[in-house]
């Protein structure tokens, strides 16, 4: 029995990581998983209307998202510090604290029996105890930035070594291919 080919609509998305094959000019095209499909160079030129064919061919891709893959591994207590980390980083954190700065100042020196007198002690000890925590939610968002950039230097080093691998095999089909032809090319 004779399996028939699935046929693959210009416009769609792809549901696999597949070679798919042009059904007027049998052009190959590599399309990952979700892609949508863009027609045919060749049949453009050529004004044709086509769509793509599966072929048995899959696609191995060494690429992914490690970001992706950091965050589905997150636990409560990443994504707590990550969010101190931003709000941290952005100026409503300033702005936030000139008011909260200010208000204190304020309310300490004009009245007569202030909850901290100058020079302030209390606020003092409780900014040293906010940087403290501060300091120690970065370093961790730090560490897990860290982390991140890691695994994408592994990654980068995997595929420079698969693209050398390729090279190399490219090269010799190459000289193969040259040499058959110099051979006939003699007869």
């Amino acid at each position: 029995m004779v399996q028939k080919n699935k046929i693959l609509k210009v416009g769609k998305k792809s549901k696999k990581d597949l070679i798919y094959k042009c059904s007027r000019c049998g052009n190959l095209q590599a399309m990952i998983e979700g892609e949508v499909a863009s027609p045919c160079e060749i049949c453009i030129e050529k004004g044709n209307k086509q769509d793509w064919l599966e072929t048995n061919k899959h696609i191995l891709t060494l690429t992914k998202n490690i970001r992706k893959e950091i965050e589905s591994n997150e636990t409560l207590t990443d994504k707590i510090s990550d969010a101190i980390t931003d709000f941290c980083g952005s100026m409503n954190f300033i702005y936030i604290h000139i008011v909260w700065f200010a208000g204190w100042l304020i309310y300490n020196l004009s009245i007569e029996n202030p909850f901290d007198p100058f020079p302030f002690g209390l606020l003092t000890l409780i900014v040293s105890l906010e940087a403290i925590l501060l300091a120690t939610f970065i370093l961790i968002s730090q560490n897990r930035q860290s982390e991140v950039q890691d695994q994408r230097a592994e990654l980068d080093y995997q595929i420079d070594l698969k693209s050398e691998k390729n090279t190399a095999e490219i090269l010799t089909l190459l000289a193969k291919t040259y040499n058959l032809v110099k051979k006939n090319n003699k007869k």
